[in-house]
């Protein structure tokens, strides 16, 4: 036995570094297969960096090298779990209170509700405060035009939508709303916060979320692909900053990921009680308890190749990022690089958690078959069209769900009367039998879902512990919605070209361009809504790419104003052609002819209505 101990002790270094080099080997050949100019690559296990890689370049038009100690470099929504410790800093110092209302702490309420429960801390840091999405003017391009956390928060906090703390929904201004509770009852800016009671403690000194111009020569430059490779990305100053705002180091990301592994590091620093890491990094909210995933305090949960993992992903023009947890390991790792693509941090992911063991504690596939639950309720009850929460829906952004940007839809169905169908990300439907009076489980992997009722009626749809989908009416349908206004645009488009050919004609042949009253009604009616169609395809063909990626970011270019306004006109002169309908004699046929045009506006402008696109919803 002690002869078997001092085998290891001797042979256990030289296998880890041997480990560590064909890591390295993997992780180079990776690299170049993939389109990031620079990356970052981090595994730390047992209290030991195995990996701190660095490769590629940090800027390629000045050939600038990554440098792990001072290459400053985004990491999106991590931003977000690292908030998380700031904020929770706070309420160890009785500065806040978890389940305390929001508003109790200013004079002027922060958020107005129309829900009985009060928006709280903990709700903000699990997702469930229920906001609206939000996406429009939250970045600036330079420091000058940048808002202030407080500013952001006042002028742009998204209205509620959903009653707090009842569903999961994604919200970047609830996680900032976060932040912004600790700058103001700390009276302490917030960058300057997060120095003072996470980065220096943890000797993270070149951690920032608000990086000075001199730090930002050191700035892994972001870059997007283009027709012409890739194009470089100047950088931008995020309104909702503890969201997204954080930009770090390869040595400081290493501190950070043994800080958040080892026992009581965070407590020996004088950060969090060991009590409170804990407590942040167990599962705060779920749909369900027998649903996969949940969240934390800002900490994902997740299965991933038989083991639980606790992260977070980050992703915004020019960086994407990924920061896990696998404490059943006692391992993390942190991956980093500078363009929106995860194939790079999706095949690291898997050649890492490839060389952990999958032991006793890990989760593997110890399924039987499911136990029916039987009611004399019908499956047919859980039938039907669903879209994902996390969209926009008071805002002109929402076009993003026709666009399949986000809002993702799914149908579930019958079959045979006993099974639910719930369609695969890849391919044939999950068959889905009732094990609970609200849970369904897959008849061929086990898979589970579940339902939320209220007032006897089937509203939301759960997909993991943290993905809900609300019910939809049929006639909310994307692919409804993307016909009538595909038809609709066509329509117009035909009507206002062929009579404008008509009236040339006339006009050529030396003939008096006349149209009948209601025939200048119909050509009015879809001249403006032509003229909508022409300023919006012009405002997307000028708008960049990567502006139309972070949905607007740093506003609403000035031709979709137009847009938006020029329906208005349209219906006008739809209300001109009824009364036209209505009071001069025509024939039947054309009689019939306007109330079709008629019809068809009437429908094509209630659908440009339901998507935000008439009307100031920017």
């Amino acid at each position: 036995m002690i002869r078997g101990v001092l085998l290891f002790l001797i042979f256990s270094p030289a296998l880890c570094a041997a480990q560590s080099d064909s890591l390295s080997a993997n992780i180079a050949e990776l690299f170049l297969d993939q389109p990031a100019p620079g990356a970052v690559v981090i595994w730390v296990q047992n209290g030991s960096t195995y990996l701190l890689e660095t490769p590629g370049l940090a800027n390629t038009s000045e050939g600038r090298r990554m440098d792990p100690a001072m290459t400053l470099f985004r990491v999106g929504s991590v931003s977000k779990a690292v908030n998380a410790v700031g904020v929770l800093n706070r309420v160890e110092a009785s500065l806040l209170n978890l389940d305390a209302d929001i508003n109790s702490y200013f004079e002027q309420p922060m958020v107005v509700s129309r829900f009985r429960s009060p928006v709280t801390l903990r709700h903000l840091l699990t997702h469930t405060a229920g906001f609206d999405d939000h996406f429009i003017g939250k970045s600036s391009r330079t420091r000058g035009e940048a808002l202030s956390l407080r500013e952001s928060m006042r002028t742009q906090l998204p209205d509620l939508v959903m009653p707090p703390g009842e569903v999961a929904s994604y919200s970047n201004y609830g996680a900032a709303l976060s932040g912004f509770l600790a700058e103001h009852v700390s009276a302490m800016e917030y960058s300057a916060l997060m120095d003072s009671v996470l980065f220096r403690p943890l000797g993270m000194l070149h951690t920032t979320f608000d990086p000075d111009d001199e730090q930002l020569d050191l700035f892994m430059t972001g870059y997007i692909m283009d027709r012409g490779g890739l194009t470089a990305l100047d950088y931008d100053f995020v309104h909702d900053s503890p969201a997204g705002s954080m930009v770090s180091t390869a040595n400081d990301m290493e501190r950070f990921l043994k800080a958040m592994l080892t026992r009581h590091a965070l407590e020996a620093a004088g950060v969090l009680s060991e009590e409170m890491r804990e407590e942040m990094l167990s599962v705060q909210f779920t749909h369900h308890p027998d649903l996969s995933g949940g969240v934390g305090f800002l900490w994902n949960h997740l299965e991933y190749g038989g083991h639980s993992v606790i992260g977070h992903d980050g992703g915004y023009i020019g960086t994407a990022s990924r920061l896990w947890l696998i404490p059943e390991q006692n391992a993390g790792f942190f991956v980093a690089v500078n363009i929106m693509d995860f194939s790079f941090i999706n095949r690291v992911t898997d050649l890492l958690m490839g060389t952990l063991p999958v032991g006793e504690n890990s989760i593997g596939d110890t399924r039987s078959l499911p136990v029916r639950f039987s009611d004399r309720r019908p499956v047919a009850d859980f039938a039907g069209s669903w879209r994902n929460t996390r969209y926009t829906r008071n805002s002109f952004t929402k076009f993003g769900v026709l666009a399949g940007i986000m809002g993702q839809e799914l149908t579930t169905g019958v079959e045979s009367d006993t099974l639910l169908t719930l369609p695969r990300p890849g391919g044939d439907d999950h068959r889905m039998v009732r094990t609970g009076p609200l849970l369904f489980e897959s008849l061929d992997d086990g898979y589970k879902i579940a339902f939320r009722e209220e007032n006897g009626r089937i509203t939301h749809l759960y997909t993991t512990g943290t993905a809900a989908f609300e019910r939809l009416h049929p006639l909310e349908r994307v692919r409804l919605h993307q016909f009538l206004l595909l038809f609709g645009n066509l329509f117009f488009l035909l009507i206002a070209g062929g009579y404008l050919l008509r009236m040339a004609i006339r006009r050529f042949g030396r003939k008096e361009p006349v149209l009948s009253a209601a025939g200048w009604s119909e050509f009015s009616v879809a001249g403006f809504y032509t003229l909508s169609l022409l300023f919006t395809t012009a405002g997307f063909l000028t708008t960049p790419a990567y502006e139309l990626q972070i949905g607007f970011g740093y506003g609403v270019p000035w031709l979709f104003y137009p847009a938006v306004i020029l329906p208005y006109a349209a219906i006008g002169f739809t209300i001109q052609l009824a009364v036209r309908i209505f009071r001069e004699k025509q024939s039947r046929l054309r009689k019939l002819w306007s109330s079709g045009v008629l019809l068809v506006s009437l429908v094509f402008f209630l659908s440009l209505t339901y998507w935000n696109l008439v009307g100031w919803k920017f």
